[in-house]
């Protein structure tokens, strides 16, 4: 069974031209094709429509009141191809569409506010939606591309995954107000530290600072006692506060202002790495857009946070 001619985007397109010059020549001359096969698709297209677009005599070239009404609706659909176009392309560069990001509590201090405001600043087409967690669970939900990106320490185990580090900060000493090693100043040792309790995020969910800080403190001929294990920096300082005990934190966990807790600077401190991190396997355009831009960023916060 044949079919009769079917409408295409270039019947739309000529059609449109022609009915903003309302002649033949100059409208072929802007389609850059002759006024014979010009003629011949607007006649296909009518027949195609069943309806009179034009209204021709030999002086003039009109559009009929159904020719006004189809020139608005092609317009219309020709301006929703090219932005159809549009949104295409700018999903592929990741300039839209949305973005998962994980991010563990010790961030919210230092790279996640500036990285976030940054990129929702730069690309208003995406969509970000931002979820605490703990190291742990931030590398299990990037394995299984629940989350996209996750602002963290270097991950422990890499196949399968992208990282980049944008920010390192030193770790200080958090005490009690009222201890006495508060109350000097200058710059504190860790072996000052030896036979004092530790607060201390639990290696099973953060091994990353767990080694960085009872490495430090065997460097200095001890091995710390921990008194307590929990998820999050802030907890920690909060229950250095209360007198529970010592703790070796993030810098940037100064800008809590915390009640009852003075910090201190180490000698020669250990540094502690924040990595963007990602599923090689996770194709979403935002991703490296949101690299790019905290690998800049994290690079005009160094050195030290």
């Amino acid at each position: 069974m044949e079919t009769g001619p079917h409408m295409e985007l270039r019947h739309l397109q000529y059609f449109a031209v022609l009915g903003e010059t309302l002649h033949f020549g100059r409208a072929a001359e802007r389609l850059h094709i002759s006024q014979p096969p010009l003629s011949r698709q607007i006649a296909l297209l009518e027949e195609e429509l069943g309806v009179v677009l034009l209204d021709r005599t030999r002086r003039s070239v009109k559009l009929s009141a159904a020719g006004e009404r189809f020139l608005q609706d092609a317009k219309d659909i020709l301006a929703s191809v090219e932005r159809a176009k549009r949104n295409a392309l700018t999903a592929s560069l990741g300039h839209s569409g949305s973005l998962s990001v994980g991010f563990m509590f010790a961030a919210a201090y230092s790279v996640v506010p500036p990285i976030t405001r940054a990129y929702t600043s730069e690309f208003p087409g995406v969509d970000v939606h931002l979820t605490e967690s703990i190291p742990r669970l931030l590398m299990q939900d990037i394995r299984e591309s629940n989350t996209d990106v996750a602002i963290m320490y270097p991950p422990s185990e890499l196949e399968g995954l992208e990282t980049r580090t944008v920010f390192s900060e030193p770790l200080v000493v958090a005490l009690p107000a009222e201890h006495p090693l508060a109350r000097r100043t200058g710059t504190l040792d860790a072996a000052q530290l030896r036979g004092e309790s530790f607060l201390i995020s639990p290696r099973v969910a953060a091994p990353y600072i767990y080694d960085a800080i009872v490495s430090h403190c065997k460097r200095c001929g001890f091995t710390p006692k921990i008194r307590l294990e929990t998820n999050y920096q802030q907890t920690i300082v909060n229950l250095v506060g209360q007198g529970i005990g010592v703790a070796l934190v993030h810098r940037s966990m100064k800008t809590a202002r915390p009640i009852n807790v003075k910090f201190r600077t180490l000698a020669n401190p250990p540094y502690v790495d924040v990595n963007v991190t990602w599923n090689g396997l996770n194709h979403n355009p935002c991703i490296q857009t949101f690299v790019a831009l905290s690998e800049k960023l994290g690079a005009e916060l160094k050195p030290g946070g």
